[in-house]
C-alpha cells in the first residue's frame, strides 16, 4: 500500500507521462524551451550563479557585507574579514553600501556625516576580493549626489579592474536619492569610463510599499525603465508583489527582492526563487543559495507569460517536464490578461466555481519523511462563505496531502483562510479572512516541514497566524493536485473556488 512503504523519489531525474481519471497529461515536445519571462539580466557573467531547478538564475546577495569600526583602518580589517566569509560562504553578490565625506567614498550605512567607514578604494584594493568572481552590488547612500563623487567612485572601480566582461558591476539607489543613478548614467559616457560603460548595471530600489496606488507603482516602475536603468529592487513583504514582478519582467528589467531575514528566510527563497534575479540575504548564504538549488520541486505553474491565444497554460513537473494544461473550455478557467494599474498583471487564471472549473496537475506527492511547501498568488472574487462551507484554491486533501482553502468553521461564524496537512489527521495554520480583500492580490505560502509547526503566511507575514503543531511525515493519497478545487480521489471534485490565481507551486519540504 502506498503509504506504508517509504518511496524514493529521484527529483529532476526521471521523464515519464502521469494518467489521471483516465486522462494522459499533455507533455511538450522539447521540455528544454525557457521560460518565456525568464530576463537576460545576468547574461555573460562568469561566475556559476545560483539556479533553480528550472534553470531561473536567482543569485544571491549579502546583505550589509561590511562592518564599521573606530576608525578606517579597523573597519577595513573588519569588512574584509566579513567580505571573505561571504565569499567562501558561496555568496554571488557583495552588497556594499557607500557615501561621500570630504572628497572620500566611504563604505557605511548611513549618510550622516560620520568618517569611522573603510575606504572604498582600499576595499577594492582588497587582492582576494580582486581575485574572485563575485559581483559588486553597491548601494550608493549619499543624499547629496554630484558628479564629482560619482566620477571618483566609477575611478575606483575601473582602476582596481571591475566592471569588465564577465564581472559586471551593480550599482544601485532608493527612489528618493535616484539622482545617484541619474549623475552615474551619465558620467559613464565619459571617454574615460568607455571600458567599464556595458560592464555597470543600474538599479533602482523601492520602499516597502512606497506608494499605495498599484498603478501609481508600476507607473514608478516604467520610470525605471524609461531612464535607462536595468532593474528595480522591491521589498519582500510589499502588497500586490507580483503586480510589480511581472510589470518590471514584462519591462525586460532585471529583480532584486531585499531584505530576506534570518528567521524562516528559506521558505521566502523557495517561495521566490523562480521569480527574480536576485535575492538579498540576512538569512545565511550558503544556506540560502541551497535552497535555490535544491531538486524539490513537484508542481509549477505561472500564467503571467502566455498570452492566452493557445487556450493552454504552461506547467512543469517533478521531472522539470513542460507540460499544458487548457484554459477556456468546460470545466477550465479562463485565461485572461491583465493591463496596467491591476493588483496583478498579465496573464492571470480566472476560475469561477459555479462553473466548476479547475486545472488537474498529478498525484504529486512528497518524500515520505517530509511535508510541503506550497505558494500561491490569488486575488479573491468572494470571501463571504456560508456557514461549513470551503472554497480549495490549491488541494491534495484527501485523507492525506495538503489544502490551502478558504473555510467557515460550522457556528464560528468567521472565515479564515487555511493551510493544512495530513500527519495522522489533519492539521492547520489559519488567518482570519478578515485581513483579506477582494481588491489586492495576495502571495500565500503555506509550509510544514516534517517536525513543528503547520505556518501560513500572507504577504510574507504570519500577522494574527494560529498554527497547529505536528511530528512526522505528511501522509500520502491517491489523488491529484487541482487548483481551484478539493480531490476525490479519482472521484469528482468538490469545494470549488472563485478568484483569480497568477501563480502556484508546490515543493516537497524538509527541515531546513
Amino acid at each position: 500500500m502506498k503509504g506504508l512503504f517509504p518511496r524514493i523519489r529521484l527529483l529532476g531525474a526521471l521523464s515519464f507521462g502521469f494518467i489521471l481519471s483516465g486522462c494522459a497529461l499533455p507533455q511538450i515536445a522539447n521540455p528544454t524551451v525557457p521560460r518565456a519571462f525568464r530576463p537576460d539580466y545576468w547574461d555573460g557573467v562568469t561566475r556559476a550563479l545560483a539556479k533553480s531547478p528550472l534553470g531561473n538564475v536567482a543569485a544571491i546577495s549579502a546583505h550589509n557585507c561590511y562592518s564599521t569600526s573606530t576608525n578606517p583602518p579597523a573597519s577595513l580589517a573588519a569588512t574584509l574579514k566579513k567580505i571573505h566569509a561571504a565569499m567562501a560562504a558561496g555568496a554571488d553578490l557583495i552588497e556594499l553600501d557607500i557615501k561621500s565625506e570630504g572628497g572620500v567614498v566611504y563604505v557605511d550605512h548611513d549618510d550622516k556625516g560620520t568618517t569611522w567607514g573603510a575606504h572604498l578604494e582600499d576595499v577594492l584594493a582588497d587582492p582576494i576580493l580582486q581575485a574572485g568572481d563575485q559581483i559588486l552590488f553597491i548601494e550608493s547612500k549619499e543624499t547629496q549626489a554630484d558628479p564629482t563623487y560619482v566620477f571618483k567612485v566609477l575611478t575606483h572601480l575601473s582602476d582596481n579592474g571591475y566592471g569588465r566582461l564577465g564581472r559586471p558591476v551593480v550599482i544601485r539607489s532608493f527612489n528618493n536619492i535616484r539622482q545617484n543613478l541619474i549623475l552615474t548614467r551619465a558620467a559613464l559616457r565619459d571617454p574615460a569610463f568607455r571600458t567599464l560603460r556595458p560592464w555597470v548595471k543600474l538599479n533602482e530600489l523601492f520602499s516597502k510599499d512606497q506608494v499605495a496606488s498599484i498603478a501609481t507603482f508600476q507607473q514608478m516602475i516604467a520610470q525605471s525603465r524609461q531612464d535607462g536603468f536595468q532593474g528595480v529592487e522591491f521589498h519582500y513583504q510589499d502588497s500586490n508583489l507580483f503586480g510589480k514582478l511581472a510589470f518590471a519582467r514584462s519591462l525586460g528589467l532585471g529583480i532584486n527582492v531585499w531584505t530576506i531575514p534570518v528567521s524562516m528566510g528559506e521558505v521566502f527563497v523557495a517561495g521566490l526563487r523562480e521569480e527574480v534575479d536576485a535575492l538579498t540575504v540576512d538569512y545565511p548564504v550558503d544556506k540560502a543559495r541551497q535552497v535555490v538549488e535544491d531538486k524539490n520541486l513537484l508542481v509549477y505553474l505561472n500564467a503571467w507569460p502566455r498570452d492566452g491565444s493557445q487556450n493552454t497554460v504552461h506547467w512543469w513537473d517533478d521531472t522539470g517536464m513542460l507540460r499544458e494544461a487548457p484554459t477556456g473550455q468546460l470545466g477550465t478557467p479562463d485565461y485572461r490578461s491583465w493591463k496596467v494599474g491591476n493588483s496583478l498583471f498579465a496573464g492571470v487564471l480566472d476560475l469561477d466555481a459555479s462553473n466548476k472549473e479547475i486545472v488537474t496537475f498529478y498525484d504529486a506527492d512528497n518524500l515520505s519523511w517530509d511535508g510541503y511547501l506550497i505558494t500561491a498568488v490569488v486575488k479573491f472574487d468572494d470571501l463571504a462563505l456560508a456557514d461549513g462551507e470551503t472554497s480549495a484554491i490549491l488541494n491534495k486533501s484527501d485523507s492525506g496531502g495538503f489544502a490551502l482553502e478558504l473555510h467557515n468553521p460550522i457556528g464560528s461564524g468567521d472565515t479564515v483562510l487555511r493551510f493544512g496537512v495530513y500527519v495522522g489527521g489533519y492539521l492547520y495554520g489559519s488567518v482570519p479572512a478578515s485581513l483579506l480583500n477582494t481588491t489586492d492580490s495576495f502571495l500565500l505560502t503555506g509550509a510544514y516541514d516534517g517536525d513543528g509547526g503547520v505556518w501560513l503566511w500572507v504577504n510574507h507575514s504570519s500577522d494574527n497566524m494560529t498554527k497547529d503543531q505536528a511530528f512526522g511525515g505528511v501522509g500520502w493519497n491517491n489523488s491529484p493536485v487541482l487548483l481551484g478545487a478539493d480531490p476525490q480521489g479519482a472521484g469528482s471534485p468538490r469545494f470549488y473556488f472563485s478568484g483569480k490565481v497568477q501563480q502556484a507551486q508546490v515543493q516537497t519540504w524538509g527541515s531546513h
